[in-house]
Order: C-alpha cells, then structure tokens, then sequence
C-alpha cells in the first residue's frame, strides 16, 4: 500500500499522510500504532500498524528517512486519519 501515502515535501523533511484511496480501500480506522520519534524508516518495510472497519494492515513506508515529528493526536484518535485534510491525516514527518 505505498502509493496510497501523499508526501509533502519540505525543505530538508517530508511529511506522509493517508490518500484518500487508501481511507477508503481500509474504512474506517480505529487504531493505529506509529513509530518513535528517531526511528529509522526504510522503503518497501513496514513502519506502521492500522486497525480499520475492514482490514489490519502493517504499512510500508514509502521513503526512508529519520522520523522527527509524530501525529501524536492520531494515536489518541484515530479517526483523524479519516479526514480529508492533510493537516489532520499525516502520520509522520521524516528528515531524508
């Protein structure tokens, strides 16, 4: 499920989020586990756990890169990883 992240690049990090697509290929999502801060990611392994309506799914990550920001308030509500809005359904912030 790679290509169902957005990335939003910024001057030295990159910023992933949930697309639309992949909001409604797994429904809605009741929880979700992401990584620590100072993790390292790696493209193609999975750095992600999501529980929705219709699936559970371990999400690879789509770059690598250093996690340096978590969406802290996902963690406590998961359905903001429903929103359509890229301020609410970003995961992780990574520095390349």
């Amino acid at each position: 499920m790679t290509a169902n992240f957005w990335q939003e690049k910024h001057q030295d990090t990159i910023t992933l989020g949930l697309t639309a697509d992949a909001q409604q290929t797994m429904g809605k999502i009741k929880f979700v586990a992401l990584p620590k801060i100072g993790t390292r990611l790696t493209v193609g392994r999975a750095f992600m756990n999501v529980e929705a309506e219709k699936t559970v799914l371990d999400l690879d990550a789509p770059v690598s890169g250093t996690v340096v920001t978590v969406n802290e308030a996902a963690i406590d509500d998961p359905s903001l990883l429903d929103e359509a809005a890229h301020s609410a359904n970003w995961v992780v912030t990574l520095k390349a």
